[in-house]
């Protein structure tokens, strides 16, 4: 390939991924923080220093970029830094992680303490913009529970289904309801093993932990032929995952909490998506 094929290649992919954008998350892992003005600068693990040239042949950096370096550099040069990470456990956004254009809230650590952010990219032309807010972020699980009626058609569907008597069918999703049930919100993580976003603000999938499927399994075992119990545990591993009919749907809702108090800093954004 020659050397101009190969920088427009580069171009091609890049523009590519700013434009499924996987949130620019997975370009900017750290910042620099003004401890003196308490103001940020996003550090992108691809390109290294603004001043310095672009590991990605081809690849520019916009003149709103440099300036915004040059104008942190200028102000903030001579006072006391240091490096925060980001903790990309607790992203969440207004919009679905393909949606470029959003508003979203995370965490970064110092390592010693957090720092709630806030970074708003107003338009794909426009650079995305970072601040660090007062206060803290409370994410919240309202409430945990199954696709039963999705998963009614998915058996229905099912060209095997018929190894599973009607009235065994819905002894399995009691049994796995009984089981989603006693899964308190605030205890999620310890109940499941994956996590993935829906199409709403409002709720995630999750997967259940093995664990958990055991119990489901050990609560049928009493009433279920062997036969049937074999389908059943060919149905989880096909469709346990999250996002598929056996995953969990939980609804969340995400509060900004003032310093040192209990109750919301801001009412506006209540859900957020993951």
């Amino acid at each position: 390939m020659r050397r101009n094929d190969e920088v427009e290649a580069q171009r091609r992919r890049w523009t590519f991924y700013e434009t499924i954008s996987i949130g620019e998350f997975t370009m900017v892992e750290r910042f620099i923080r003004c401890r003196q003005c308490n103001q940020i600068l996003p550090v992108d693990r691809f390109f290294g220093d603004f001043e310095a040239p672009s590991l990605l042949p081809g690849v520019e950096w916009s003149d709103e970029d440099l300036n915004f370096r040059r104008e942190f550099t200028f102000s903030h040069g001579n006072h006391p830094q240091e490096e925060l990470r980001i903790d990309p456990e607790t992203i969440f956004s207004e919009k679905p992680g393909y949606e470029p254009v959003k508003t979203s809230y995370f965490e970064a650590t110092n390592g010693r303490q957090k720092f709630l952010i806030k970074r708003m990219k107003p338009g794909l032309e426009h650079p995305a913009r970072y601040e660090i807010l007062p206060g803290q972020m409370k994410i919240s699980n309202l409430a945990i529970k199954i696709q039963e009626a999705d998963l009614r058609r998915q058996i229905s569907a099912d060209p095997t289904s018929s190894a599973l008597p009607p009235e065994k069918v819905s002894e399995f999703i009691a049994a796995f309801n009984k089981e989603v049930a006693a899964i308190l919100p605030c205890c999620l993580f310890e109940a499941i093993e994956a996590t993935a976003e829906g199409d709403s603000p409002r709720f995630i999938y999750a997967a259940l932990k093995q664990e958990r499927w055991e119990k489901i399994l050990d609560g049928c075992a009493r009433n279920f032929q062997a036969s049937e119990m074999s389908w059943i545990r060919e149905f989880i591993r096909n469709h346990r995952q999250p996002g598929e009919v056996l995953s969990v749907l939980v609804h969340r809702k995400i509060s900004f909490l003032a310093e040192n108090s209990p109750a919301p800093a801001n009412q506006e954004i209540l859900v957020l998506h993951p």
